[in-house]
């Protein structure tokens, strides 16, 4: 067989194969995100210049690509038409999960608001809370998809299991972020309303929280043992190990931005003074500190 730099040409052509389909589902997810938005997705970015658009549409080729490094890991199917079924398969899967995760988000964690209309109006903050809600579930099917040592087919339903108990676990991040808002909010506004009016420190924030909480979902994949033969123990572990992963993360967030910030009053200058400088480093440090647990537990 033919080699290029080691590489053989069987695999040059699977790897052709997976850049055509990968280049078709980010074309795809263009037309899908302007039909479930009944909106003409060019006519927003270029015609109206809708920056809010732009930023949630950004946010979904950003998801679909973190589950597509996910789905193109491993060794190459058998054949080449089985290579382009499974590529294009979950990559149609990962399109589904990520808009079922984004609705569950958007529907059930953020009831009082709705981040389509608010972002056909141009509303960043919402585009931001948008973009952190796809990202988020991204990074999880990301990890369902590394965590199934099982090529092909046979670990779907683990994945899509694994999805289920991901989601609602960033849920319980989403309703903690709630919760918080409303304590510490001295105007007695809720965080659904400073979405409303468009506080771009608390879209920043929320969606680095977010982004960083599911990071450290991702912990579970490392602490939680993958047992073909026991998937029931193997689900129960993972769930525990995600909760016991966000129970840490929290503190240990806490913790570190009140080190960073020591005596900024965050909540007063990211809800009332809209401070987004603030903002921006509390997402970073949320990050830092998810990314830094997915990495330490071998995620």
């Amino acid at each position: 067989m033919y080699e290029l730099n080691g590489i053989a040409m069987w695999s040059l052509q699977a790897l052709a194969i997976d850049f055509v389909i990968i280049i078709a589902l980010f074309v795809s997810l263009k037309f899908i995100k302007g039909w479930v938005s009944n909106l003409h997705a060019n006519d927003e970015i270029t015609e109206r210049d809708n920056f809010a658009f732009g930023i949630s549409f950004a946010g979904g080729l950003a998801a679909l690509a973190i589950v597509l490094t996910g789905v193109s890991s491993g060794s190459f199917a058998p054949s080449l038409s089985q290579e382009a079924l499974l590529m294009g398969g979950y990559g149609l899967l990962a399109i589904v999960l990520i808009k079922l995760g984004h609705f569950f988000q958007d529907k059930v964690a953020l009831p009082k608001v709705s981040l389509h209309s608010e972002i056909a109006k141009g509303n960043t903050t919402a585009s931001l809370i948008d973009f952190g809600h796809v990202v988020s579930v991204a990074v999880v099917i990301r990890s369902a998809l590394l965590w199934v040592a099982t090529e092909g087919w046979h670990g779907l339903p683990i994945v899509i299991a694994a999805f289920i108990i991901a989601n609602i676990a960033l849920l319980l991040v989403s309703q903690y972020r709630v919760q918080l808002f409303k304590r510490t909010n001295r105007s007695g506004d809720c965080l659904q309303q400073a979405i409303v009016d468009g506080n771009l420190a608390v879209g920043v924030r929320y969606a680095g929280f977010l982004i960083g909480s599911a990071l450290a979902v991702t912990a579970a994949s490392g602490i939680a043992p993958y047992a073909a033969d026991n998937l029931l123990v193997s689900l129960t572990s993972w769930a525990l190990s995600a909760l016991i992963s966000l129970v840490v993360f929290i503190p240990l967030h806490l913790l570190t931005i009140k080190i960073i910030l020591a005596g900024c009053d965050i909540s007063d200058e990211v809800n009332r003074q809209k401070n987004v400088g603030v903002a921006t480093v509390s997402a970073a440090i949320s990050f830092a500190i998810g990314i830094s647990m997915a990495t330490l537990l071998g995620a």
